[in-house]
């Protein structure tokens, strides 16, 4: 009989996608230790694959060593969004063993200033898949023992934001039924990119304690809380202007920061190849 666990390896190499949303329906502590035990490529592929919420709940059961190794096979782009949803020890922790020429642009994109919003979100907040089903939802709400928000988002597999579920509406459902039945559209969500003092006034805020929070491309990036916005917008801070930031000036910005590392990298490398030729 074929071993299982080469069985196993051979389906994660085939199927990522299909192996990464199995894993998300199990215990995390069982799905960081299959993630730890297959070869590394399999391992960022998984990673890559899950959505972010959960592939970052696997990689906090791990070291930062096995962490970062894993990480390190995948775009920066992928790895923010999945450090985005660990905590801030966590996060710095495995940016510090990230290789050299992925850990500054991993944090430029990780980085808001502390006057936008997206530096006081809370990333740890459980997303589910458009495509699953109502019984598998109330499985991974179990196994995560999920109860904040009284709602949860729904993502697609991009980690477009597609709108939320109510709680109080799945328990009543049928297992079989698609999770999309129950969809609801959302009225309002905030950029990450937003400024404090924007964010405070929107008139979302008559309505609930926290909103849904996206990057500039749509992916949700998790919530923050009215309270939060309030304590934030009372420490001491820089003048900033009271306006929205633009995805093109943030675009133009993370472009010429990383044009600027590549090159004093590039010119190191002349530097320390110019001086083993003097010492030759």
């Amino acid at each position: 009989m074929p071993d299982k666990f080469m069985l196993a390896r051979q389906f994660v190499e085939a199927y990522p996608q299909a192996a990464a949303r199995a894993l998300e329906e199990l215990a995390t502590a069982q799905a960081s230790t299959f993630i730890d035990a297959v070869p590394d490529e399999d391992s960022s592929s998984i990673l890559g694959s899950m959505l972010p919420y959960h592939a970052a709940k696997c990689i906090a059961e791990l070291s930062d060593d096995a962490a970062a190794r894993y990480l390190g096979g995948l775009e920066p782009r992928s790895i923010a969004n999945i450090l985005q949803h660990t905590q801030d020890e966590t996060r710095r922790a495995i940016l510090a063993k990230l290789p050299r020429r992925l850990a500054p642009r991993v944090a430029i994109i990780l980085n808001y200033s502390l006057s936008m919003v997206g530096a006081w979100l809370e990333p740890t907040v459980l997303s589910l898949p458009s495509d699953c089903t109502v019984g598998e939802a109330k499985s991974r709400l179990k196994n995560e023992g999920y109860v904040d928000f009284h709602r949860v988002y729904v993502v697609d597999r991009t980690r477009g934001l597609k709108g939320f579920v109510r709680l109080s509406a799945l328990i009543k459902a049928n297992e079989e039924t698609p999770l999309t039945d129950y969809l609801e559209p959302l009225t309002r969500v905030l950029r990450a990119s937003t400024s404090l003092d924007m964010a405070i006034e929107d008139t979302a805020w008559m309505d609930s304690d926290y909103l849904p929070v996206i990057d500039r491309r749509e992916r949700f990036l998790g919530v923050v809380r009215y309270a939060d916005l309030r304590a934030a917008l009372s420490r001491p801070r820089p003048i900033i202007a009271d306006q929205d930031i633009s995805g093109g000036f943030m675009d133009l910005a993370e472009f010429c920061y990383l044009g600027l590392a590549d090159v004093m990298n590039t010119s190191l490398a002349i530097e320390r190849a110019a001086n083993d030729a003097g010492e030759q």
